[in-house]
């Protein structure tokens, strides 16, 4: 089989990597298309992967004009791929993927994990000409649940699930030198479109989270934000790649990132979100209310954010009771990669399977 793949961020590699090397691995024809953002070109570089890059030059502004010029040349750029090279199947976030599938009349997956509610504009642009929807099943799709295929999983299952990540502390002990426990804090841009309005962490919170967690704690902030001067000794970089292990290995994470609360709780690493997005997002409330494994904080709500701090810098042997929550969550999940493997490659019959059988996805483990 002939399969197009886009790739429009670094994370999105990460979600992808092992479905592409297990594609390729089976002996399918795997075209994969980027567009320049951040540090993907020089991830995939490292990995040795081959690509297109159909966009290489950065979008230099996040505002409705600017967004949909950017997606008018990805439709242009694939749509001249399929008509030369005529693909059996898409698959990816890309709205252009959506299009060019439903011109060409071939069949597009597209891989969300945000409710209908948070990426309503999104949505409208690429729900109508998408095949099918993949996403979790408490991920709200309204009126295009009809499309979804839905699996008992997160898409950072399928590169943080056990069956593919293996944490390395030597990665954590070259920045912090000594063995020592920490809490990483992460500050996000909030610059992506569907970020405009919301608002996570100031300067004055972020002083005072740190002076409460000074004297108990090493404290490790990553940000794509500028800092003042005051807080940049508590900055550290490292590669993309190697985030994870600092997250699995820190004793709880502050975020205002909602991306990053997931992955924490994928890897047993306890989390406080704190966004205007907090209770908004259906895959979030049920890491939170389900399994335990995270904590909403609205931005407004900075009182009840410094509770919760004192609340898990008093739990003892916290790591411990947060794998135990954890184990319980992989019990129940599916290994969302090899699913999607199976999925792709036995299409259509696939979706045959699962519309008879929809418990057939826990084959997948």
């Amino acid at each position: 089989m002939k399969i197009l793949i886009h790739i429009a961020h670094p994370a999105q590699y990460h979600m992808l990597k092992y479905l592409i090397r297990n594609l390729k691995m089976k002996g399918h024809a795997v075209k994969i298309t980027i567009n320049t953002k951040d540090i993907l070109e020089s991830l995939m570089k490292e990995d040795a992967v081959e690509f297109d890059n159909i966009l290489p030059k950065r979008r230099q502004s996040n505002n409705k004009l600017s967004t949909m010029l950017t997606l008018i040349k990805k439709d242009i750029n694939i749509f001249k791929l399929q008509l030369k090279n005529n693909y059996d199947l898409m698959v990816g976030t890309e709205t252009a993927l959506s299009h060019n599938g439903w011109l060409f009349r071939k069949p597009v997956f597209i891989m969300v994990e945000d409710d209908i509610s948070v990426i309503k504009d999104a949505a409208l642009i690429s729900f109508p000409f998408a095949t099918h929807i993949l996403s979790p099943v408490t991920c709200n799709l309204g009126k295009w649940t009809k499309k979804k295929i839905a699996y008992d999983g997160y898409q950072k299952l399928a590169y943080l699930h056990p069956n593919y990540f293996l944490p390395d502390k030597t990665v954590v002990t070259k920045v912090l030198k000594v063995d020592s426990d920490y809490v990483l804090i992460r500050v996000s841009g909030l610059s992506a479109y569907h970020d405009k309005g919301v608002k996570g962490f100031t300067v004055d919170i972020l002083r005072n989270i740190i002076r409460i967690l000074k004297p108990h704690k090493n404290i490790l902030l990553s940000t794509e934000r500028l800092l003042p001067e005051d807080l940049k000794q508590y900055s550290f970089k490292t590669e993309l790649s190697n985030i994870h292990h600092f997250l699995y290995y820190a004793d709880f994470l502050i975020a205002d990132s909602q991306s990053m609360c997931v992955e924490a709780a994928m890897l047993g690493t306890p989390s406080i979100r704190f966004s205007d997005f907090a209770g908004q997002i259906g895959v979030l409330e049920e890491l939170e209310h389900k399994y335990k494994l995270t904590y909403g904080i609205k931005a407004s709500d900075s009182d009840n954010l410094v509770r919760k701090i004192k609340d898990l810098l008093a739990i003892k042997n916290i790591k411990e009771a947060w794998h135990a929550k954890r184990n319980q969550m992989l019990e129940d999940k599916i290994d969302v990669t090899s699913f999607w493997t199976w999925l792709i490659e036995n299409y259509p019959k696939s979706i045959t399977v699962l519309k008879e059988d929809p418990s057939y996805q826990y084959k997948f483990k």
